[in-house]
């Protein structure tokens, strides 16, 4: 169960042990947090839920209003450049974990202007038993769908306008973020990731980031445009919600722009900003290595 947990962190705790890691909390106090849209109202902010689990950091679901929230470098540090953060979940959830405070943290110190996008998910129910069977329901079919290599979860809507509407409020502020208007790229971590690649493909010229970081997200072909963004990719190969989607979507892609794959032995999913002693550690100097080749940052 634990390796199941590690995987999307949503399948049912059916132990009173692993029940007792689970603690719901106050939503965290982002003072600067951007709204996304000018209507919200408090009784849908406060529908989100919250929770901890021990050694794998906070959660949210029943995200109804979406939110940016700021992590931005001194100024004699910027690099020029922003990066929207997409956390991960299955769109029933986000993990502000590894591949959200973590990695928001760690693109700041690099010089970026960083924002976690707190899009919006799915509505699941409120009762935490409910929920663990909801959840695990949605995870067997997710799983079986990686394992085949040919399904991944359909990217919402409402989560792809949010996504839209991300990027083209940083890029209308850029002179506010101190970043070029052209340098706005997403790194998107597992739901996060698909809804990155799916931006690429998809989006409006003037919502469409710069550049894209896939880390751990199904590459699941579908219609491409003629041109695409630079795309890193970053998954372990035996990880069986991504790593068995192969590499169609990287050959497909290379005839329309940049394409970098970066495919790791092991290390599973969710590896976030990566852990020794798989190799996945390397992901975000390699990354940075790779922004640098490309002219995307600012170097000096």
């Amino acid at each position: 169960m634990k390796a199941l947990l590690a995987i999307a962190l949503m399948i049912t705790l059916a132990s009173s042990s692993q029940a007792q890691e689970l603690k719901y909390i106050d939503a965290p106090k982002f003072e600067s947090q951007i709204f996304l849209y000018d209507e919200h109202s408090d009784a849908d902010i406060n529908y989100e839920q919250w929770y901890e689990i021990q050694g794998r950091g906070q959660f949210v679901r029943n995200v109804k209003v979406p939110t940016l929230i700021p992590y931005l470098p001194d100024e004699a540090k910027s690099n020029g450049a922003a990066i929207i953060i997409a956390p991960g979940g299955a769109f029933l959830h986000h993990t502000f974990g590894s591949g959200g405070y973590e990695a928001a943290e760690w693109f700041k110190s690099q010089g970026f202007a960083t924002f976690i996008l707190k899009y919006r998910v799915e509505e699941t129910p409120r009762d935490e038993a409910e929920y663990q069977a909801y959840a695990a329901e949605k995870m067997a079919g997710y799983r079986a769908g990686g394992r085949s290599g040919s399904y991944a979860p359909a990217t919402p809507d409402y989560a792809y306008e949010d996504m839209n509407a991300a990027v083209k409020l940083v890029r209308e502020r850029a002179a506010e973020f101190r970043i070029k208007p052209d340098r706005v790229g997403i790194v998107g971590f597992s739901a996060g990731a698909l809804m990155a690649v799916y931006n690429a493909e998809s989006a409006p010229a003037d919502c469409k980031a710069d550049f894209i970081g896939s880390i751990y997200g199904q590459l699941v072909m579908r219609e491409m445009p003629d041109k695409l963004p630079p795309l890193f990719a970053a998954m372990s190969s035996d990880d069986e919600l991504s790593g068995q989607s192969g590499f169609e979507v990287i050959q497909a892609w290379q005839k329309r722009g940049v394409a970098e794959l970066h495919l790791y032995g092991l290390g599973g999913h969710n590896f976030g900003m990566g852990h020794k002693p798989f190799t996945s550690y390397l992901w975000p100097e390699q990354f940075m290595a790779w922004l640098r080749m490309l002219k995307l940052i600012d170097t000096e």
